[in-house]
């Protein structure tokens, strides 16, 4: 019976058992297909598994990264969480970069502390960000059973994405947030009326939603957010999402300031707190979009196949 090497991280964790959890598998001889990595996905019931697949010549790593549901060509705490893994053990003596090979493109991803990579940030480069439809917040109101006194109208209600889909959504405040409580039912319905559903996107990928709000827990954080996806004919709360927040950052360089840091707190709802640092900045219509954390390893495994 052939095995395979499997370590369990939380991502966006400043201590065990907070951030989201990631499996990450080593299979540099190749030895799963598609179908058997998805249907490992679904035994761990994590958001994320990852799959390394090969060490390049170019230096850089293949990872194949699925959901529950399907494979995903990119996503955000899997990136991070993986690089972890690949700087920890199957790298000698690990440098300030690397770079994963995923299905949506190469990612760059910068460790600031090499030699100490369990008390090191991981930042991610995102992709250049496509701005989408700008949504009606009577529309969402209705569709998503939000309160229009809820919204925050400051900003505009507009799908972004960086690789994957996010409607960004900003309420006014904590309590705003906390009372975000959505039907399977309806969001599938708004997401099939707005061509934003797997079956009728142009993506073939559900848009999830994201809610910001700029109250936050802590004080020394600048938003706090949730993040909702319709997977498997159920809605999920992601404790940490790196690819939601690389869209956030996108939108608040286009609508806010052309240089933006800041720190969103996500996961509070969930008991699984999680930070994340949002650097970046827009010039000539070009968007540098870093989003990092830090990694915490959990457990480590030998999987069966």
């Amino acid at each position: 019976m052939s095995q395979l090497d499997f370590y369990i991280v939380d991502v966006f964790a400043e201590e065990k058992y907070a951030g989201n959890q990631l499996a990450v598998f080593i299979d540099l001889k190749q030895q799963l297909s598609g179908q058997e990595m998805l249907q490992i996905t679904r035994e761990i019931n994590f958001a994320e598994s990852s799959f390394i697949t090969a060490k390049n010549d170019d230096g850089s790593f293949s990872v194949r990264i699925f959901t529950t549901e399907y494979e995903v060509p990119f996503a955000g705490h899997p990136t991070l969480g993986t690089s972890y893994i690949v700087a920890k053990k199957l790298l000698k003596e690990p440098d300030s970069d690397l770079i994963l090979r995923l299905k949506k493109g190469d990612i760059p991803v910068e460790i600031n502390n090499p030699k100490n990579l369990d008390a090191s940030r991981f930042t991610m480069q995102q992709a250049q960000p496509y701005f989408g439809e700008i949504f009606d917040a009577q529309v969402l109101s209705e569709a998503l059973d939000i309160s229009l006194d809820e919204f925050d109208f400051s900003k505009p209600i507009q799908q972004v994405n960086t690789g994957l889909p996010y409607l960004i959504i900003f309420l006014k405040d904590l309590k705003s947030i906390a009372n975000v409580k959505l039907n399977t039912d309806k969001v599938e319905q708004f997401l099939k009326e707005q061509k934003l559903y797997k079956e009728n996107s142009e993506l073939g990928l559900s848009t999830s939603l994201f809610f910001v709000t700029r109250e936050t827990v802590d004080q020394e954080n600048n938003f706090h957010a949730r993040m909702f996806v319709l997977e498997d004919g159920s809605i999920w709360e992601d404790a940490a999402t790196g690819s939601a927040n690389g869209c956030l950052l996108a939108y608040l360089l286009k609508y806010e300031n052309d240089k933006i840091s800041a720190v969103v707190e996500q996961g509070y709802e969930m008991n699984r707190k999680s930070i994340l640092y949002l650097d970046g900045s827009v010039y000539n219509t070009q968007y540098d979009l870093k989003v990092g954390g830090q990694v915490v390893p959990i457990s480590k495994g030998v999987w069966s196949i």
